[in-house]
């Protein structure tokens, strides 16, 4: 039960603190496509491509790499698979958020919304602190104590059912294969999404200053009412040695592998690279990188 009486897991949702489980009967299909890179109105967006890639070396199960002002794909693998997404679910719950709650508000912690498993911010019970701060440490250090405690929030300012929130604004977003049991990615088969509907959360995403600001944190740090400091480090270790590159999600479960969302510079485009599934996700990414840049003319 969330504050104020409202739930942030609509039945028929079972929740523990280790994860958050969907009883419904239907698994997921996941799709098995090859991989090819996808040529789109060349002349429109100048992002031509003038040699074949060599994406052999990549481990994830899916990826998409596109350009974000025209939203343009580049190179792509298995992009409306349905995979576990781990901790890019955040993004959605930030973004829900930013949607629907006023950042700007403190508002105290409640005890019921306290989860202790990493990365944590080891919240206060009963500690105020600013909505805002809340929602930087979500999408900078991916602590899962914040999200709950967003979520919670958002929750209670609203009335309205945190989850039922989250698959109202993909729906919105026209993100047709994608669904959400939980607030943080626990592992679920009913927490799930692909590469091009992720496309589609990230591009609304990366219009707002709130998300854009926060690309090259490589830190965050904030006191509650009580005095007690709060710090988590970014998440996403590529921005601390790679300056044309901008975080936006991390995430990582045992069942889910590495998922992670980078935006890059290069030239006067910004690109997106989002893997699911790694087994290397940094190792990816800049693979991707590195044939983006090779692989097109900017």
């Amino acid at each position: 039960m969330g504050v104020g009486g409202t739930m942030l897991f609509s039945k028929p949702y079972k929740v523990q603190v280790s994860s958050f489980v969907q009883t419904a009967s239907a698994k997921p299909e996941v799709l098995d496509a090859s991989i090819f890179t996808r040529q789109e109105s060349l002349a429109e967006t100048q992002i031509v491509q003038i040699k074949a890639p060599d994406l052999s070396a990549i481990s994830a199960k899916s990826f998409l790499v596109f350009e974000l002002a025209s939203g343009q794909t580049l190179l792509e693998k298995n992009p409306q698979s349905k995979l576990g997404i781990a901790s890019l679910t955040k993004l959605m719950t930030a973004f829900v958020a930013y949607q629907n709650a006023d950042l700007n508000k403190t508002f105290i912690i409640d005890e019921k919304a306290i989860i202790n498993t990493n990365p944590s911010l080891d919240l206060l019970a009963g500690d105020e602190v600013k909505a805002l701060d809340i929602f930087n440490a979500v999408l900078v250090g991916s602590c899962n104590d914040a999200g709950l405690v967003l979520a919670e929030y958002t929750a209670s300012s609203t009335g309205q059912n945190f989850i039922s929130l989250m698959n109202q604004q993909a729906n919105n977003l026209g993100m047709a294969n994608t669904h959400f049991s939980n607030v943080l990615g626990f592992d679920s088969q009913y927490n799930y999404s692909t590469a091009d509907d992720l496309k589609k959360l990230i591009s609304s995403a990366e219009k707002l200053s709130a998300f854009t600001d926060l690309g090259r944190r490589t830190s965050y740090e904030f006191s509650g009412s009580s005095g007690k400091s709060y710090y988590t480090e970014a998440s996403n270790k590529l921005i601390k040695t790679h300056p044309d590159i901008s975080a936006i999600k991390t995430g990582y479960t045992q069942t889910s592998g590495g998922s992670m969302a980078t935006k890059v510079k290069i030239g006067s485009h910004n690109i997106v690279i989002v893997v699911l599934r790694s087994q290397d996700r940094e190792g990816d990414t800049l693979k991707l990188k590195d044939e983006a840049e090779d692989d097109f003319s900017w």
